[in-house]
């Protein structure tokens, strides 16, 4: 239990230094502040109070930071003292509950690098769609790639709804964090990261102690010794909030990133604390907790898992949808249609019964036949070798990869849908382009920035022989079905072929 000092004698001491009616006000309101943080933290129900808490640690630091500005404090001994007891008392809402990293050390972190290199984000980022209906706690993807959960990240995000037992208190939470704002846009203003970002992770990773580090929570009279251990590498403890926390962000190297978008933040957000929960099917507390995304699940300590835990902090995705909806934070996403050229990437074969492409017999053996037939035995109508192909124009830039193993599971409800209208046509269909690597994709003129096809959820495809139809036709069969439930994702129609992707949310676009 921390311990701070609201002993007579050191009452005493300081109003003997006093020198103005305000400061006596200042010394005694607290003191009085002190000890009701000092009784709340005794309590067993800490975090129901954690509001309450936080306005006391938040008045008594205004108390001090007014009487350090005197020349009868400036240099008074006492006054760093009461610093670390503060530092300490706020150290006990976080330290009760605060998440932690889903890795034991540093070597769990996702690589970080320059992750617009690949995946550069839009100019304009359009405006998100309205929130949609609620989500009850949804199963996420295990993947840590962001563009496979890029559209994820949307999705839960609009469907999220505020748990009724936290809506007050992720309303103050708001509060908090547009009551520091200036001192985030302080530290991100130079490193082009946006304030609500960094409140993000200074809430989840120190409650809104300024008097830890930004990188875990640490005490900053010190280097780190949670994970990530030993920083800053540079400099001498004690630490300046603002010089740690520009450590933390450029360790993460989200200085210079352009593309701040509401999926990009969410990724790199999990990525901070670890994509660990994922593979657990549960859906990230330090993005979703006091929401209707997650219920329980928790990583305790760094790397131990305990699935009946609870995490009692306000995640940091709803903390920024409460922010939005405040009209405090305007916030875009780069959910866009695709913007590929009209002209389809691959001919009409000549087998008018089964129409596979032409070089999908040069697929002799491939481990994605074993998942196919783990998953898809019971499709008649195409066949493993179809969803290889890596396009006409790879015969002549070879860009093409074959789709990573970690995105086999997404082509899953893209094969049914297909399969659901080659049975409603009753014609052939021929797949022209459906996985795409970021440098194929971007060869094809397509969108850079997260083209459905990078995720191995969608296809371009034509439906051939006689009596075949139109673009506008196969859209509108498409369209039927998933109004039917078969599917859910977007629609594209071009002049010779039709866009069909699985991403889990609508969209729809004409581009003939």
């Amino acid at each position: 239990m921390a311990n701070f000092d609201f002993s007579q004698a050191r009452l005493d001491q300081m109003l003997a230094d006093a020198n103005t009616v305000e400061q006596v006000d200042d010394i005694e309101a607290m003191f009085l502040a002190g000890l009701e943080a000092q009784r709340l933290a005794r309590l067993a129900d800490l975090r129901n109070n954690s509001i309450k808490f936080l306005d006391l640690i938040d008045a008594m630091s205004g108390h001090l930071d007014r009487l350090s500005a005197s020349a009868a404090f400036g240099a008074n001994p006492a006054m760093q003292a009461i610093r670390d007891e503060i530092a300490a008392l706020h150290g006990e809402l976080h330290d009760a509950e605060g998440l932690k990293k889903t890795f034991v050390t540093s070597d769990g972190l996702v690589e970080v690098v320059n992750d617009e290199a690949a995946v550069p984000g839009v100019a304009a980022p359009v405006p998100l769609p309205p929130q949609g209906a609620v989500l009850d706690t949804p199963e996420p993807l295990n993947s840590s790639s962001y563009v496979v959960l890029a559209d994820e990240y949307v999705r839960f995000f609009n469907g999220a709804g505020f748990r009724t037992t936290h809506a007050a208190k992720i309303k103050d939470f708001a509060a908090k964090a547009l009551m520091h704002r200036a001192r985030y846009e302080a530290v991100g203003n130079p490193l082009g990261i946006p304030w609500w970002f960094i409140a993000g992770v200074h809430q989840m990773e120190s409650t809104y102690n300024f008097n830890t580090h930004l990188h875990n929570g640490d005490p900053l009279s010190g280097r780190t010794f949670h994970v990530p251990s030993g920083r800053p590498l540079a400099g001498t403890p004690p630490f300046s909030w603002e010089a740690s926390a520009a450590d933390a962000l450029r360790m993460q190297k989200l200085d210079g990133m352009s593309d701040w978008s509401l999926p990009r933040a969410l990724w790199r957000w999990e990525r901070y604390n670890g994509f660990g929960y994922r593979k657990r099917g549960v859906a990230s507390p330090y993005l979703w907790s006091f929401s209707s995304i997650y219920l329980r699940g928790k990583y305790v300590a760094d790397g131990q898992w305990d699935g009946n835990a609870t995490s009692a902090q306000c995640g940091a995705a709803v903390l920024l949808r409460a922010l939005v909806n405040n009209g405090d934070v305007d916030i875009g996403t780069d959910l866009v249609t695709e913007t590929e050229s009209g002209v389809a990437d691959g001919p009409i074969p000549a087998d008018p019964v089964h129409a596979p492409n032409a070089d999908v017999a040069a697929v002799v053996s491939h481990p994605f036949e074993a998942f196919w037939q783990a998953n898809l035995a019971d499709v008649d109508h195409f066949s493993w070798r179809e969803f290889l192909f890596k396009g006409g124009s790879h015969a002549n830039n070879g860009l093409n990869t074959d789709p990573p193993a970690e995105f086999w599971p997404n082509v899953i409800p893209l094969v049914r849908a297909l399969e659901a209208l080659r049975a409603r046509l009753g014609k052939p269909i021929s797949l022209t382009s459906i996985y795409r690597s970021p440098a194929y994709n971007a060869a094809l003129g397509g969108s850079a920035t997260r083209s459905q096809h990078m995720a191995f959820r969608a296809a371009d495809f034509q439906v051939v022989g006689a009596g075949a139809g139109t673009p506008g036709d196969w859209a509108a069969a498409m369209a039927q079905l998933r109004n039917e439930g078969v599917f859910e994702g977007g629609i594209g129609i071009y002049p010779t072929f039709v866009h069909v992707d699985t991403r889990g949310s609508r969209a729809d676009w004409d581009n003939r």
